[in-house]
């Protein structure tokens, strides 16, 4: 039974990671509310160690001294160190998670608790969001710009399936430095001593600009999806060799030799002869009884594999969701008010 949960969960999470994160995080803020609340410092230094560890090679490679050491390549760290890069199964549900809180009603309990910790995880958010922003934006920013600036070296750089995907992708992540000038002031004033030099009413004043980030932020990954979708090799890596993809397909069905019958068995059959596995039967007429049955094991949800294409529009359909709802109950809201 566990063995069945825990597909189940692998299965989800592969398929629909967004939602899941979402709904992983929800409870864990809602578990450690307390704690977070108390040792919040403590939080902040912890998850700001993987920010210092993508930035500090990073600065040094630009600087053309590059350290010898590769912390992406390390097991447990790397897995972290790329959630951070990617930022899609920690700082897009964290934002989302802080972004509905301003929709819902705060006398619900769960509610009350996530809103008392929101000024934490506004800070929280901050460092894997700087360290997407560092390597996924400002160390990519000339490539998709140079979709718009310089079209046609960019096809011959980059051979793409689909120039509108690959258009809609490029401005995907131009957007993301809007983003970034947009996120940084409201990240730096989530802070107690800037706030309190800034007053209550400015404070309030830049916190409205909130609703743009969330805008462009819905752009910025809906848009990503939808050229990832039309383009699926993402307009910046050529296609595979057809040596690559036959290994691929040989890793993928391991027992193809099956499929396709030798050469000298479709000789025997036109000669009419008995193929040499069936004589041999023949001769050991007590073999299948003698012969161990294979045990036919039970599918699991690890046995499904969803392709790639519709694990994309899961995920594009799962951002219209959140988004889309977060709208609606947020000028439900207003409309209240």
């Amino acid at each position: 039974m566990l063995k069945i949960i825990i597909d189940f969960l692998q299965f989800i999470f592969t398929n629909a990671y967004l939602l899941t994160s979402v709904a992983i995080f929800t409870l864990l803020s809602i578990w450690l509310a307390k704690s977070i609340k108390k040792n919040s410092k403590f939080f902040y230094v912890i998850l700001a160690i993987p920010l210092f560890l993508v930035a500090i090679p990073t600065i040094f490679r630009w600087c053309g001294v590059p350290l010898p050491i590769n912390f992406v390549g390390i097991p447990i760290l790397g897995v972290i160190l790329r959630d951070y890069i990617h930022m899609g199964t920690l700082g897009h549900p964290l934002l989302i998670i802080i972004m509905y809180m301003g929709a819902l009603d705060p006398k619900i309990p769960f509610v009350k608790k996530l809103m008392s910790i929101r000024k934490e995880l506004s800070i929280i958010v901050g460092f894997p969001v700087l360290t997407h922003s560092l390597i996924r934006v400002a160390n990519n920013f000339t490539t998709p710009l140079q979709f718009f600036t310089d079209k046609e070296t960019y096809l011959a750089n980059n051979p793409v399936a689909s120039e509108l995907g690959a258009g809609i992708s490029s401005f995907s992540l131009v957007l993301g430095i809007l983003m970034l000038v947009i996120f940084l002031p409201l990240w730096i004033t989530s802070f107690d001593s800037v706030r309190k030099r800034m007053g209550g009413a400015k404070w309030k004043k830049l916190q409205k600009w909130s609703y743009v980030l969330y805008a462009t932020l819905f752009i910025h990954a809906a848009g990503i999806a939808i050229g990832g979708i039309m383009n699926p090799r993402g307009g910046t890596a050529p296609p595979k060799p057809a040596i690559e993809v036959s290994i691929q397909a040989t890793a993928e069905n391991p027992r193809n030799e099956q499929v396709a019958k030798p050469t000298e068995d479709v000789n025997q059959n036109v000669r009419g002869d008995k193929p040499q596995s069936e004589q041999t039967v023949n001769k050991n007429p007590q073999s299948e009884q003698t012969a161990p049955q294979r045990r036919v094991m039970p599918k699991s949800f690890g046995d499904f594999k969803v392709a790639r294409k519709n694990t994309q529009y899961i995920h594009l359909i799962s951002l219209v969701l959140i988004y889309g709802s977060y709208l609606y109950l947020r000028i439900r809201k207003a409309r209240k008010k």
